[in-house]
């Protein structure tokens, strides 16, 4: 499995699994994720993963920032979600 997939399917399990995501979309900088359920999430492995820079909540969104490759780990993660986060 390439390191994208392998990094994508690490976070889509620390934010709660894939069925957990109802929204993925992104800005410049960071990977915007809207929770079913944000208490799911496991946010210390979140945070402790190599390529996550930092995380934050912005009103009821969990904002993500790797620190590289942010629109290929956006493709993945999207590979990974299939079409059920599309905005």
């Amino acid at each position: 499995m390439p390191s994208d997939a392998r990094d994508a399917d690490a976070i889509l399990r620390e934010v709660g699994g894939r069925k957990n995501v109802s929204r993925l979309t992104h800005c410049f900088v960071r990977l915007r994720f809207r929770l079913r359920d944000p208490a799911a999430a496991d946010i210390d492995a979140l945070r402790a993963h190599p390529l996550v820079a930092f995380i934050v909540w912005q009103g009821d969104e969990l904002h993500v920032a790797p620190r590289r490759d942010l629109f290929r780990l956006f493709g993945s993660l999207r590979d990974a979600l299939g079409d059920t986060t599309l905005p």
